[in-house]
């Protein structure tokens, strides 16, 4: 009987965790599901804790290339800037994701963006204004 309630109260906080959208936790950090297509990005987390090591999968689900950056804060439009202009503004970033690829990133974010509101975004010529953007809040510690 203690099998039995032991195992229902952990399925039971498992559904919780997923139904709330929280990362899960790994070995090399908490996972964070990102899936990108035509034209919008989807996170299972929106809220996130500094100097905790997050590792993004990120799967593109449309047809055709995107990108996956990670921004301080929303940009806009940035069309006429530099691709390069763009990576130097990003926390961090993965160039070409294909159609039904998935690649993986790692990011901490620091202390020091604590209360900020970073931005998921792609910024391959006109995503970014037909909507792959989502706004992300940092925690305060």
């Amino acid at each position: 009987m203690k099998r039995f309630l032991a195992a229902l109260l952990l399925l039971t906080f498992a559904f919780v965790l997923v139904g709330c959208g929280q990362t899960t936790s790994t070995s090399k950090g908490h996972t964070v599901n990102i899936t990108l297509s035509e034209f919008k990005i989807e996170t299972s987390a929106s809220t996130f804790q500094p100097d905790t090591v997050y590792q993004f999968s990120v799967t593109n689900t449309g047809k055709t290339d995107h990108e996956f950056m990670i921004l301080p804060s929303s940009q806009g439009n940035m069309s006429g800037m530099s691709m390069d202009d763009m990576d130097k503004m990003a926390l961090a970033s993965i160039d070409t994701i294909h159609p039904g690829e998935t690649k993986t990133l790692e990011y901490t974010f620091p202390s020091s963006t604590a209360g900020t509101q970073p931005e998921f975004a792609c910024y391959l010529p006109g995503h970014y204004e037909a909507g792959m953007k989502q706004d992300v809040h940092v925690r305060q510690p």
